[in-house]
């Protein structure tokens, strides 16, 4: 045995592993959390499903990687069970455009002609020197990220030529004859291919590996198939492994992945033994045979799966039955990390549903003192619990979002919310304190001065608006109405001094009981808390966007020298006034 050839040819596939993941990375990277998007939007239709699958697997590079984000949104609740299998389908054929891609290293670069130009050995050294030139020159991120796309497909033709050439100079040798008999037969091919996909943790190196062998031209068709069959079976173990510790549903997302490629398998396989001794099987095969194999056999399980759709979703049901107890109470699946720019996507929808939660919750229970709801009551009370769940599940896991490599644009929505999440949990610790002295108030019968009447509604219609700029200058990220927060809320300082004031006056006069007056105070002191938790939001907004957060600095800036703040603020302190 010539170990040299053999480490030659491991040395290939490491290349060509390598290459492929620096480039499915980058292009995930680059594709960003709007893939996710449109997977929740088309997951009605199974043709557009089938679609997308395809095209992420295309775009991404590693079916392995969809299916590991579809458990993940399954287990999120995300995307339902039901929709996932043209997903799944989708991400079968797609993965055979890197076969194709692979058979331009079975094109001849002697001399100089037009086919010569799509010889890897011909554009891998000038897309390799075009990616690093533009990792090193370049300032923006995506093209960074580009120029690592360019880099790691020239690493992974390289290893796949490397591989191929390698392959070739053992093709005389007899051991390598005796490995090759091994292939002829069916079952054992399989296996084989089976075994080499779950080590490696990629179909395409295993497809990459089964063409490096045909151009010897000592593969038959025969040969390959099994080998391509086993390939797509291999490939269903990085989905089991993800499939671990998660919810029922998540977990059938790769029984049926396995389901699917192990029934193709087999019905081919059972052919494919009945006439094995097909002359036309017999034929040597090439790069293209083989790739060709692979996108025909991927066709073909397609076709059948959707014939036999809902019998497949109901086996598969019936093999993992639901566990209520069993399902993991989480918001966004820790598999998504494997996805950032799709984990903070998902992290901002939840953020934006938290914030306006926390609106829903402080409009309630103002409106409370006015009319009274025990039902209304009791919604704020559980939903403030929701709050605080919110909280731990985002905190957490932007916490972990943090520690990975992000592109600019997802850290500063992470640190974004960061800084906003426990603002908007403490909005809703203040909306329950609200609604608590609401409940008071109704349970004790007396009622506020026709003047302190007045003056709530006044404070409270203030409240209401700065919480809707706030709320609306992050789920917008709009600047101005984040520059609105401000001056309303030193407006509103300004308000609650007077009602204080009032207040005084009026217990001074009699006009207003002990009993009475504290909870007026406290319901002051709840609101312009609130208030101060706005200007925290719009504040983080604002520097988040100049890419810096020195919240007293900008406070102080904003407060002495903008004439924009001081009209403002102008404007709403007689907006607000309870003076007369």
């Amino acid at each position: 045995m010539n170990i040299y050839s053999v480490l030659q040819v491991i040395a290939g596939l490491a290349f060509f592993l390598y290459g492929m993941s620096v480039m499915s990375s980058s292009l995930e990277k680059m594709a960003g959390g709007s893939l996710e998007l449109t997977m929740k939007k088309v997951t009605s239709n199974k043709w557009l499903s089938f679609l997308l699958g395809m095209l992420i697997t295309c775009a991404i590079q590693s079916s392995s990687g969809v299916i590991v984000m579809l458990v993940g949104l399954v287990n999120s609740n995300i995307i339902a069970f039901k929709d996932t299998l043209p997903i799944i389908l989708g991400t079968n054929v797609g993965t055979t455009i890197t076969g194709w891609i692979l058979t331009l290293t079975g094109i001849d670069s002697a001399g100089f002609s037009i086919m010569s130009v799509l010889s890897p050995k011909f554009f891998t050294p000038i897309l390799a020197l075009i990616g690093v030139i533009m990792r090193m020159v370049a300032k923006k991120e995506k093209q960074k990220d580009l120029g690592t796309i360019f880099l790691g497909f020239a690493i992974l033709m390289y290893g796949m030529t490397f591989m191929s050439d390698s392959v070739k100079l053992m093709a005389n040798e007899p051991w390598f004859a005796n490995i090759l008999l091994m292939f002829t037969n069916p079952i054992l091919a399989v296996l084989i291919s089976i075994i080499v996909t779950a080590v490696i943790q990629s179909s395409d190196a295993t497809i990459g590996i089964v063409e490096a062998f045909a151009s010897s031209g000592q593969i038959t068709l025969g040969m390959a198939v099994p080998l391509v069959l086993g390939a797509n079976i291999g490939t269903c173990v990085t989905g089991l492994i993800s499939s671990i510790g998660v919810a029922k549903n998540a977990k059938r997302v790769s029984v049926l992945q396995v389901m699917v490629n192990c029934t193709g398998a087999i019905l081919v396989l059972a052919v494919l033994l009945v006439i094995g001794k097909m002359p036309f099987l017999q034929g040597t095969t090439n790069h293209v045979g083989v790739a060709l194999t692979h996108t025909l056999f991927n066709v073909f399980v397609t076709v059948v799966s959707f014939l036999v759709e809902p019998l497949l979703i109901n086996i598969v049901k019936n093999i993992v039955k639901d566990d209520p107890s069993d399902l993991p109470k989480i918001l966004i699946d820790d598999r998504l990390l494997n996805q950032p720019t799709i984990a903070v996507n998902e992290c901002m929808g939840n953020t934006m549903v938290m914030g306006m939660m926390a609106q829903e919750e402080l409009v309630k229970a103002i409106d409370l003192f006015t009319n009274y709801d025990e039902k209304v009551y009791e919604e704020i009370l559980k939903n403030e619990d929701v709050l605080d769940w919110y909280e731990d599940q985002l905190d957490t896991y932007l916490v972990k979002l943090s520690r990975i490599a992000l592109s600019d644009e997802a850290s500063d929505n992470v640190s974004k919310m960061l800084h906003v999440i426990t603002d908007f949990e403490r909005i809703g610790d203040h909306a329950l304190n609200i609604a608590q002295l609401a409940k008071k108030y109704n349970e004790r019968g007396s009622r506020f001065s026709d003047m302190a009447t007045s003056e709530i509604k006044i404070l409270s219609d203030a409240i209401k608006e700065i919480l809707g700029f706030a709320i609306e200058s992050f789920n917008e990220n709009d600047l101005a109405s984040a520059a609105q927060v401000e001056p309303l809320e030193e407006a509103i300082d300004a308000l609650t001094g007077d009602m204080m004031d009032d207040h005084i006056d009026r217990l001074v006069k009699g006009e207003c009981t002990i009993e009475l007056g504290f909870m007026l105070s406290d319901l002051i002191n709840n609101c312009e808390r609130v208030s101060d938790h706005c200007s925290n939001i719009a504040v983080c907004v604002i520097e988040v966007s100049d890419d810096e957060y020195f919240s007293h600095q900008y406070l102080n800036d904003v407060k002495h020298e903008s004439e924009a703040f001081k009209a403002l603020y102008r404007y709403y302190l007689d907006k607000y006034s309870i003076k007369r």
